[in-house]
């Protein structure tokens, strides 16, 4: 029964967190054309973000977005076994996830141009999905020399959010963004050990 309740939450949560209108989930994401990733181009970062953990409801997505002190950005909208690759100018970022009530969580990067990165979206039970960089060496489980890695990447496939999406986002952004704020002060309230564990350094690029 709690776990039904808590599903039954994060669907409602998804489906309309703010006044506007909801959409069925299945509307606001599409598999990608993209099947393999081409190099990236010599003036922008790479960031490849992957979700391997199935979900109670595999339809229900992940809204991605790129945090700017002006006007955030819809990345993508990512669902249960996704991924989704995004071209970013070098220098600093920082990254969010949004999954309605269930959570909202905050990642710094900074990023070289020419470089591909990679992203885990990573479901915590109840809390929604933390973004935690894969490092390119070192024996974290959040690194390429984890024995997962490969099955995080063959396991997911490409999608891109709809046009569907960022209407959706217009309709819901104040909600959004009150969300944002509260993750914001819980980011701005940690270590800077923890902030630098929740960061994507420069050098976390990885080759293929």
């Amino acid at each position: 029964m709690k776990l039904q309740a808590i599903v039954v939450a994060a669907m409602l949560a998804l489906t309309g967190c703010a006044s506007g209108p909801s959409q069925p989930q299945q509307l606001l994401y599409a598999a990608s054309p993209v099947t393999t990733l081409a190099p990236p181009p010599a003036d922008k970062a790479q960031v490849v973000f992957v979700m391997p953990k199935n979900l109670f409801v595999t339809g229900m997505a992940v809204e991605l977005y790129d945090v700017n002190a002006s006007e955030n950005t819809l990345l993508s909208m990512v669902p249960s076994f996704g991924k989704t690759v995004h071209l970013m100018a070098p220098g600093r970022h920082q990254f969010m996830t949004h999954f309605g009530q269930a959570g909202t969580h905050i990642m710094d990067a900074d990023l070289v141009a020419g470089k591909r990165y990679y992203v885990l979206m990573r479901f915590i039970y109840g809390g929604g999905f933390q973004l935690r960089p894969i490092r390119a060496s070192g024996s974290s489980d959040y690194a390429v020399t984890n024995k997962s890695f490969p099955s995080w990447l063959s396991s997911t496939h490409f999608v891109s959010k709809t046009p569907a999406a960022d209407i959706w986002y217009a309709a819901n952004k104040t909600g959004v963004m009150k969300d944002q704020a509260a993750a914001l002060a819980v980011w701005n309230k940690k270590s800077p050990e923890q902030r630098a564990e929740l960061t994507l350094n420069a050098n976390d690029a990885i080759a293929e």
